[in-house]
């Protein structure tokens, strides 16, 4: 498979970064989209340079991602057998819907769900052309409890874990297979957060980390395995489904 290659969304964010890193050490080839900066992707490039190339596009401008994906894979001649689809928009006003402003509320609907349509709009081609394909996107166990002040985040993520589904059904019969990981909340890096955003995280995961019976939230570690075996060659009957990482909150 030396001329195959996994496509991470996101690739510059907290889980994405950790992904790149971990398949980077597998040996595993990577294209690695960004929105602009690649700070995080640093430490890997002396290392791996040679095993991942960097597309820096808006992942709601399908334009700009096409163009950035395509020229790498005819430049690299690589083939793409797997995405995982990590890019994320937050709620960051953190307001109730009714004080929201449409247009913060439409951009995160543009990136986190119009996102997801783009980058598997240019990739689904490339999957059927070889009758194969793992993906795996990254929704939140929000697509089931809500969450107040944030519902433009709750309801892209509950339509992506939908349109998930839906795909899986349509591309049952080239052999692509999709699925949706939903954690609960996972301990991040916030510090380019804004202060009073980060105190709103605070105390949101304060208040739930009371409902998760392990009491504690989840690690990269904990989302990796099962995104890890999603995407393995082991997994040929699971599709269109959402994996719930809770710590045992039902």
């Amino acid at each position: 498979m030396k001329n195959k290659v996994i496509v991470i969304t996101g690739a510059n964010g907290n889980v994405g970064s950790y992904f790149a890193e971990q398949y980077l050490n597998a040996g595993e080839k990577l294209i690695l989209c960004v929105h602009k900066s690649v700070s995080r992707l640093k430490p890997l490039q002396q290392k791996f340079s040679n095993s991942f190339a960097v597309c820096k596009a808006d992942i709601s401008d399908l334009d700009a991602l096409k163009d950035g994906l395509t020229e790498i894979i005819t430049t690299r001649k690589w083939i793409p057998r797997a995405l995982i689809h990590t890019v994320t928009m937050r709620s960051s006003d953190f307001l109730p819907l009714i004080e929201t402003d449409p247009l913060r509320w439409k951009r995160i609907i543009d990136v986190n769900l119009n996102g997801t349509y783009n980058i598997l709009k240019v990739l689904l081609p490339y999957f059927r052309k070889e009758q194969y394909g793992k993906i795996v996107l990254f929704g939140s166990n929000v697509t089931r409890i809500g969450l107040s002040r944030g519902s433009a985040y709750a309801a892209s993520k509950a339509a992506l874990a939908n349109l998930c589904r839906s795909v899986a059904i349509e591309e049952a019969g080239n052999n692509i297979y999709l699925n949706t990981i939903s954690p609960g909340p996972i301990k991040i890096d916030d510090s380019h957060f804004s202060e009073s955003y980060r105190e709103f995280r605070r105390n949101y995961y304060k208040e739930q980390i009371k409902e998760i019976p392990l009491k504690r939230h989840a690690s990269f570690k904990d989302i990796f395995g099962i995104c890890k075996f999603l995407l393995s060659e082991e997994n040929s009957y699971i599709t269109g489904e959402e994996f719930y990482v809770t710590g045992g909150r039902l």
